[in-house]
């Protein structure tokens, strides 16, 4: 009964903040580049003429750069505070993606827009937004951080028919437009909800003594690399969903459709791993739900038509369970006081596996002329990821308190 009032007070407490990290990650960086672009695929193949593994590796240029520079951001986080950093970078994300809608040029060209995506909108990740959560919450702390990554869901689910609808009825341009207006909806949320926000306390280690005692924990590297893997697996089935569909027979919109069920596995997924994650060990919930994915990508190769529906799911319950599980064990394996730059190592790793599965698959794709190849890596890829996280140690129980802001 008292835990429960405890819960409860969190939410009440808190409960403007996590609207607006809620909306922040269903418009940011991590949400409109990526569930957009395997819906502009087939228009820009046909307007300029470029290969599928040419446009799925612009996103490779936008994850490259943020790894590059995700532990310099989560550093400026811990000294500067989550709100400055979301109010700058929301409106700079914007104006990126207006550009892309007014785009003329060469493939290298639009590679340097998606690697200038990374550089404006830094500051609407997870990195920022799920320090915000982790700093308010602790009782429901999972719980706390699948709600406010939920909104990754609301893009997954909804950008895949919205876009399909602006491209047939008026041009890939028109989509672009609208990602530019979504991404400044979080901004007078994050200027209210914020002011909430506990002030992160400035880190007094210097950056080169962090990597250091980074590049010397094993248990860092366990968790970076798993998610690595998984990350590889789940983003090059996400990218490529859409022309995998296609290429099995399905119209545009019947695929769009389809692949839109994803969106609905991240939702679960998000909701269902925060409250797992409250109640039992994380890594065991982890390796369960990648397995699981696993289990769809064969629902794929040999289930027929009539279960590609629940393949989608059972991907999208990863996707959904990524950022929350990376976020959740690194504030129970390494505390709060520096929660940002830690984050930011690990995430580099992530994306760095994000930004490889797309690619990957459509190179596959290009020397086989089929995904079945694609399919097979991402198995093995989810099955070795789970391995790796059921090693994992115990939490300490020290880890979980979060220190005074």
């Amino acid at each position: 009964m008292i835990q429960n009032q405890e819960s409860s007070g969190e939410f009440r407490r808190n409960g403007v903040l996590l609207l607006a990290a809620t909306l922040g990650s269903a418009a940011g960086l991590s949400s409109l580049p990526f569930y957009s672009l395997g819906s502009f695929v087939a228009p820009l193949e046909a307007e300029f003429g470029w290969s599928r593994g040419q446009v799925t590796s612009s996103f490779l240029y936008t994850t490259l750069v943020l790894a590059v520079i995700a532990p310099f951001l989560g550093n400026l986080i811990d000294r500067v505070g989550t709100r400055l950093v979301a109010l700058v970078s929301i409106p700079l994300l914007s104006g990126v993606l207006y550009a892309m809608s007014r785009f003329e040029g060469s493939i290298g060209q639009f590679h340097m827009l998606y690697a200038l995506a990374a550089l404006a909108g830094a500051g609407t990740t997870p990195i920022n937004y799920t320090r915000a959560v982790n700093g308010a919450f602790d009782k429901v702390r999972g719980l706390a951080l699948g709600i406010s990554q939920a909104g990754i869901a609301v893009a997954a689910i909804t950008l895949p028919l919205l876009l399909a609808s602006l491209n047939q009825s008026y041009s890939w341009r028109t989509g672009y437009l609208v990602l530019a207006m979504l991404a400044l909806v979080p901004w007078p949320f994050v200027l209210l909800g914020f002011r909430s926000a506990p002030m992160p306390r400035v880190a007094k280690a210097s950056l080169a003594e962090g990597r250091g005692e980074l590049f010397r924990s094993r248990l860092f590297w366990s968790v970076g690399i798993s998610f690595a893997a998984v990350a590889v697996a789940v983003s090059a089935l996400v990218v490529h969903m859409v022309p995998l569909l296609r290429d099995a027979g399905m119209t545009p919109i019947a695929a769009a459709s389809t692949a839109s069920v994803i969106g609905f596995g991240v939702l679960g997924g998000r909701l269902l791993t925060g409250w797992l994650i409250d109640r039992f060990f994380a890594p065991y919930v982890a390796a369960t739900l990648f397995l699981a994915t696993a289990g769809g990508c064969l629902l794929l190769l040999y289930g027929g038509p009539g279960m590609v529906p629940l393949a989608a799911a059972l991907i999208g319950l990863s996707l959904g369970a990524e950022a929350d599980l990376i976020a959740y064990l690194t504030a129970r394996y390494f505390g709060m006081a520096r929660y940002a730059f830690v984050y930011g190592f690990i995430y580099s790793m992530f994306l760095i596996g994000t930004a490889t599965g797309p690619a990957l698959a459509g190179r596959l794709y290009d020397a086989s002329g089929n995904y079945n190849s694609t399919i097979w890596t991402v198995i093995c890829l989810l099955v070795a990821g789970s391995v790796v996280i059921l090693c994992l140690p115990r939490f300490e129980k020290s880890a979980s308190v979060v220190p005074a802001q």
